[in-house]
């Protein structure tokens, strides 16, 4: 569901008036784990539930209470990372009317199950998925008991009204419709967990304003892919998803021997061209970050005493290398010295570090 009120505002005035606890820090982030169980589910319920989101919430789960909550403002985009144990939670017809406000919500569903109701219409979501709320009318979102030990884990975006229209005009007749694991999606989580990650996207102004633009612009995406709004989205918020997407795939992969931009390319349905000018926007080409990764790879391999069994040759290959000779002249280019110099003079960075 969409916040009530500022969650930033409101978090200035329960930390000066001692309200917040040591759950509520100087991040915006509530973790019922740094509470007394007893005080759990109250902290939750007058704080966050009734003070930011303007909800009733009923603890449905047989396990003991448990709420994880991260916030960040991204521009206009209000952005909650939440870990939830079973509860529902509800907005009146009461609660409603005394709001009186009309702001979107994107509910997103990462791990678990979760219920949505509004409108006279309802939903049932698991696995990757969302679908957009408002604050405007009654509603309930229901999280369903994981197995075992699991708990539910999830996004709740909150969207100013005015923003999302200026996008899609029609916003209203979407309510409701469920999202499920579509690219845009998998690519707006993506992005979102680069950014909750990354303090940068926080502190620095004009960073925190263009995340929020790019933000909206793949919620645009995902809820109506017209030819406008995907153009809007290639020049913004689609196109850094999936310069995200690229960097953490060749992370993951970055030491297999067959990884080309055909192959990259390939595996995250993009031209070749198309991936070559995402790099570029990087200040680097394919080829430069593969050898970067490998490299740095190699470095830690010859740093970590637990590699020294291992031949030079062989880190060279563990690290994506096939050839050595390239391997060499790379290692000595960007480090200053031989693989094997390298090796042998780590007991003197060592000791110069422990000083």
């Amino acid at each position: 569901m969409p916040y009530a009120h500022p969650p930033l505002a409101l978090h200035s005035a329960a930390t000066s008036s001692g309200r917040g606890g040591s759950a509520l820090t100087d991040e915006l982030t509530f973790d019922a784990a740094t509470l007394p169980e007893p005080d759990r589910f109250e902290k939750w319920r007058e704080v966050f539930c009734s003070a930011i989101w303007g909800l009733e919430i009923v603890h449905t789960d047989t396990r003991p209470f448990y709420a994880r909550w991260k916030f960040a403002q991204l521009g206009a985009v209000g952005v909650g990372q939440n870990e939830l144990s079973a509860a529902d939670y509800i907005r009146t017809p009461q609660m409603a009317r005394a709001l009186d406000g009309d702001d979107f919500g994107f509910h997103m569903n990462l791990h678990g199950s979760s219920g949505i109701a509004q409108a006279g219409r309802s939903a049932e979501m698991s696995g990757l998925s969302g679908a957009l709320v408002t604050s405007a009318l009654p509603g309930s979102v229901s999280i369903r008991r994981g197995q075992g030990d699991s708990r539910y884990q999830g996004y709740c975006l909150h969207i100013p009204r005015l923003e999302l229209l200026q996008r899609i005009p029609g916003a209203d007749r979407y309510l409701l419709d469920v999202r499920v694991n579509t690219e845009p999606l998998r690519l707006l989580v993506q992005y979102l967990d680069l950014v909750q990650s990354n303090e940068a996207f926080i502190r620095d102004p004009e960073l925190n304003r263009l995340a929020g633009n790019h933000v909206l612009d793949l919620i645009s995406l995902l809820i109506e892919s017209c030819p406008e709004v995907r153009r809007r989205a290639e020049q913004g918020g689609l196109r850094a998803a999936k310069g995200v997407a690229l960097r953490k795939y060749v992370e993951a992969h970055y030491r297999e021997e067959g990884l080309t931009v055909r192959s990259a390319a390939g595996a995250l349905g993009i031209s070749e061209s198309y991936l070559h000018r995402l790099m570029a926007e990087s200040c680097e080409s394919f080829t430069e970050m593969v050898n970067r990764l490998r490299l740095e790879g190699a470095k830690r391999m010859l740093e970590n005493p637990k590699c020294d069994a291992m031949r030079i040759g062989e880190i060279a290959l563990a690290a994506g290398f096939n050839d050595f000779t390239y391997f060499n002249r790379l290692f000595r280019r960007r480090f200053g010295d031989t693989p094997s110099a390298f090796r042998t003079c780590r007991p003197h960075r060592d000791d110069r570090a422990g000083r």
